[in-house]
């Protein structure tokens, strides 16, 4: 996760560079500012995520910028360049709304107010993506804060307000980075809660969350079958109840399916009710879609909750989390996924995949490279010598350790004396 930091530092770094200067030739260089510096991020680091940071540390920059004692106020020009970056279009109409205001309303400020009302309208119509999403909020939070009528006239407060959300935005990635070190990473070590399988053989688990997706669940289903590879797949029961014929043809080709609750919601703190609805409405959609009642389950970032635990053992859920996260969610590069999985994998290992999803939701991310990196985790793997099981073969081969280990030990503990 150090590339993202990076990301963020220089970021912060490019927006503190042009924070002087008056006219159009400021305005010009803040608004190619906030382009160019999420166009570097891309080149670096082509990542949802990685143009989050990026947004975030140019932002932040115009209210504390390093390299000037002279604060700019030049969030606008700054943001617009962000938004050219994401959608051109959007870009396009946001600036011929702001000049139709300018010219109605005859004030700047007011009429910058009023056109970053339509942000979030805008966004949530033109992006799929997460992080566009997130970043568009993130601005229409910072200007509507600065430029905020009754704020106008005492600066000062607003200033404190902007950088509230701008702080608010940075503990959002702080929040990010603890999932991605500890939950992303494997999360619990409860005798109940499956993580790895056994480690006297080199069997591993290739897993895969957030599915079934119209697009790279097929590419993922025809890689697996043409290198004759089983899986696990942990489905989203609306995306079930979405594209069924792609859950039946996991069955029909021999893949083991869990349940990954019915909208991806966190199961913490959700309450007992909608917990319930969560895991039973994706067992109903998987069960109606394949014929097949799921009985493995993973929740949404590894965290769960004692009522979510108590009512799977009730209905008899196996509790199945992992100890090898490729952090493809991240959608970094196919070469780091590749070795995030072959340098770090260890007989056992349950390994974290994902063929639909995004930072937030249950869809819409990018996982291309997830589907690039899949043939070469798979070729170096067998080169080591590992072999590939499905979950459900790998708790057979636990219960049938734990079997074994126990008459081994019953066989040579002493007879007792009568």
């Amino acid at each position: 996760m150090y590339q993202f930091l990076i990301v963020a530092i220089l970021s912060y770094i490019i927006g503190s560079l042009f924070t002087i200067g008056n006219g159009n030739r400021k305005y010009s260089l803040e608004f190619a500012k906030g382009f160019l510096t999420l166009l570097l991020s891309g080149f670096y680091l082509h990542s949802g995520l990685s143009y989050l940071m990026a947004s975030v540390g140019v932002l932040a920059a115009q209210s504390r910028p390093i390299f000037s004692k002279v604060n700019g106020y030049s969030a606008e020009a700054v943001s617009l360049g962000i938004i050219f970056y994401m959608s051109p279009i959007m870009g396009v109409v946001l600036a011929l709304f702001f000049i139709v205001l300018k010219r109605v309303l005859k004030e700047y400020d007011q009429a910058v107010f009023a056109s970053c009302l339509t942000i979030p309208i805008m966004a949530f119509r033109t992006f799929r993506s997460d992080s566009f999403i997130i970043i568009s909020s993130i601005i229409f939070a910072s200007l509507t804060i600065q430029f905020w009528p009754p704020f106008l006239e005492r600066r000062i407060k607003s200033v404190v307000l902007y950088n509230m959300a701008i702080g608010l935005g940075v503990l959002g990635f702080l929040i990010l980075l603890y999932f991605n070190k500890y939950v992303y990473k494997g999360f619990g070590v409860q005798k109940d809660i499956i993580r790895h399988g056994p480690h006297h053989f080199k069997y591993v688990a290739l897993t895969f969350d957030d599915g079934p997706d119209s697009v790279y669940t097929p590419e993922i289903l025809d890689i697996l079958k043409e290198r004759d590879v089983r899986a696990t797949f942990f489905l989203i029961g609306k995306n079930v109840s979405r594209y069924p014929e792609i859950a039946q043809r996991m069955v029909m080709e021999g893949h083991s399916i869990g349940s990954h609750t019915h909208s991806h919601k966190s199961l913490i703190p959700l309450s007992a009710k909608s917990t319930y609805k969560e895991i039973k409405n994706a067992e109903v959609a998987i069960e109606e879609a394949t014929g097949i009642r799921p009985t493995l389950f993973r929740p949404p970032r590894g965290v769960y909750s004692s009522y979510a635990r108590d009512l799977l053992k009730e209905e008899r859920y196996t509790l199945v989390l992992w100890d090898l996260s490729a952090v493809d969610w991240a959608e970094l590069a196919p070469k780091k996924i590749v070795a995030n999985v072959v340098n770090k994998v260890k007989p056992g290992s349950i390994i974290l995949l994902h063929d639909s999803g995004d930072l937030i939701t249950y869809r819409g991310g990018d996982r291309h490279s997830t589907v690039k990196a899949l043939p070469e985790i798979i070729d170096k793997l067998r080169t080591q010598g590992y072999e590939f099981v499905t979950i459900d073969q790998m708790i057979f081969l636990s219960e049938l350790m734990e079997t074994e280990e126990y008459l081994h030990e019953d066989y040579l503990s002493p007879s007792p004396a009568y």
